[in-house]
C-alpha cells in the first residue's frame, strides 16, 4: 500500500461563481494546511476579492476551458478539483479539452445528476468521483425514494459521495465574536441579524430584501434594539438600524455571520451551510425560477427545512408571518434551542470527510 504524503501533491481548484469560490476556498485552506500546494482558479475577475487574504494560494483568472488548459499543462496538477460540475459548455462537459490530470473530483450542492430528467443541467462526465456538500441524511432527504423531489442516474449513484458541509467553520470564540460586534457598532443588549441575497452570483433576490426591510421595520417600531447587515450590491435604502457593505473578503464575510443572532438570506448553500456549522437560527427565502425547474430552489431548501435546521420563505409570504419568526429567533429561547439542537445533530465537517476519502484514494 502506498503511504499518502500530502505534501508531495499539487492541487487545482477551479471555482464557478461566488458561492464556489466559498467553497473551493474552504477547503483548499484544510488542505494547504496540511501541505498540499494549491492553484485556485476562477471563471469571474469579480470574485477576486473573496480571495485576498490567502497568500498562500497561486491564484489564476480562468473565464475560458482554453485558460485552464493553459494552467493545467503549465503548471501539471495531480488533483483538479471543478467547484461545481455544471461549469462551462458541454463540449467540456463530455470531454476533457486538456491532458487529464491524475485525479478530477466534481463538488456540488445540489442533486442534479439525471440528463433525461432536467436537460438544461447537464455535469461534467469524466470525473472520477463526485462530492456532494451536504450530510448524507439532508442528500436522502432530497431524493424521491426519501419523500424528496429529485431523480438520480443509476449508473452516478455509486460516484457520488455525500461528505458534509464545506465551508464547515466552528463557532468564533466569545472574544472575537464581541470585536466583530463592537467594530460594527452593536450595543449591549442589541441584537444582530446577518442578511444576504446574493447579487455576486446566482440572482439578487431583490424581493427578500424589501420583506426583509418591511418585516424588521415591524420590529424597530415595537422598539426592539436590533440592527441588521446587509452585504451585497448597492442600495439606496438608508435605515438606522441597517449596516450596508457592499465588498468582503470571504474571511471577514463569515465573522460577522459568526457573531450574529440570526441569518436571514436567500438560497444559497454556502452561507446556509456557514450559519449551520455556527449553530446560528436562519432563514432562507427561495425563488419561483422561470427556467426548466421553476420550483428547483423550493426542492433544494426542503430538505433541510424537513430536518429542522432552518426556517423557509417565498416571495408571497406574509410580512406579519416574516416579523413574527424573526422576533421568535431572536428572542424565544424555546424555538432558538430547538434549531440549534438541529444543526448541531446534522453537522458534519465535509473538509475531514473529503480528506479520509483523498486518503484511501492515493493509497488504492
Amino acid at each position: 500500500m502506498k503511504k499518502f504524503i500530502i505534501r508531495s501533491y499539487k492541487f487545482c481548484f477551479v471555482s464557478r461563481g461566488p458561492g464556489e469560490t466559498g467553497q473551493a476556498r474552504a477547503l483548499a485552506k484544510f488542505l494547504s494546511k496540511k501541505g498540499g500546494k494549491i492553484l485556485f482558479c476562477l471563471h469571474q475577475e469579480k470574485n477576486l476579492f473573496f480571495l485576498e487574504d490567502d497568500k498562500e494560494f497561486e491564484i489564476f483568472l480562468t473565464p475560458t476551458p482554453e485558460k485552464l488548459k493553459e494552467i493545467v499543462e503549465k503548471k501539471n496538477p495531480d488533483f483538479l478539483l471543478l467547484f461545481n460540475s455544471k461549469m462551462w459548455n458541454d463540449n467540456f462537459k463530455k470531454e476533457c479539452p486538456f491532458k487529464r490530470p491524475k485525479f478530477v473530483f466534481c463538488f456540488d450542492s445540489n442533486w442534479l445528476f439525471n440528463q433525461k430528467k432536467y436537460p438544461l443541467y447537464d455535469f461534467v462526465r469524466w470525473a472520477d468521483k463526485y462530492f456532494v456538500l451536504f450530510p448524507e441524511r439532508i442528500f436522502k432527504l432530497g431524493l424521491k425514494e426519501f419523500g424528496g423531489d429529485f431523480e438520480i442516474e443509476k449508473e452516478m449513484k455509486e460516484k457520488l459521495i455525500p461528505i458534509g458541509f464545506i465551508p464547515s467553520y466552528l463557532s468564533l470564540k466569545k472574544g472575537r465574536r464581541e470585536k466583530i460586534r463592537k467594530e460594527l457598532g452593536i450595543k449591549k443588549g442589541e441584537k444582530l441579524i446577518f442578511s444576504y441575497f446574493s447579487g455576486f452570483g446566482a440572482g439578487y433576490r431583490d424581493w427578500a430584501l424589501r420583506n426583509f426591510i418591511k418585516a424588521v421595520d415591524r420590529l424597530v417600531e415595537k422598539e426592539i434594539k436590533l440592527k441588521a447587515v446587509y452585504i451585497g450590491p448597492k442600495i439606496e435604502v438608508q435605515k438606522e438600524w441597517l449596516i450596508t457593505i457592499e465588498k468582503i473578503s470571504s474571511k471577514k464575510y463569515f465573522e460577522i455571520l459568526a457573531s450574529s443572532d440570526l441569518v436571514f438570506m436567500h438560497q444559497g448553500m454556502v452561507t446556509l451551510a456557514q450559519a449551520i456549522s455556527c449553530q446560528i437560527p436562519v432563514i432562507c427565502n427561495v425563488s419561483i425560477l422561470k427556467k426548466e425547474l421553476p420550483k428547483l430552489h423550493f426542492w433544494e431548501v426542503s430538505p433541510f427545512k424537513r430536518i429542522g435546521v432552518c426556517e423557509m420563505f417565498t416571495k408571497t409570504t406574509k410580512i406579519e408571518k416574516i416579523s413574527k419568526r424573526i422576533e421568535e429567533f431572536l428572542f424565544n429561547k424555546k424555538e432558538i434551542k430547538k434549531m440549534k439542537k438541529k444543526q448541531k445533530e446534522v453537522f458534519e465537517r465535509g473538509e475531514e470527510k473529503f480528506f479520509g476519502e483523498l486518503q484511501k484514494i492515493c493509497e488504492s
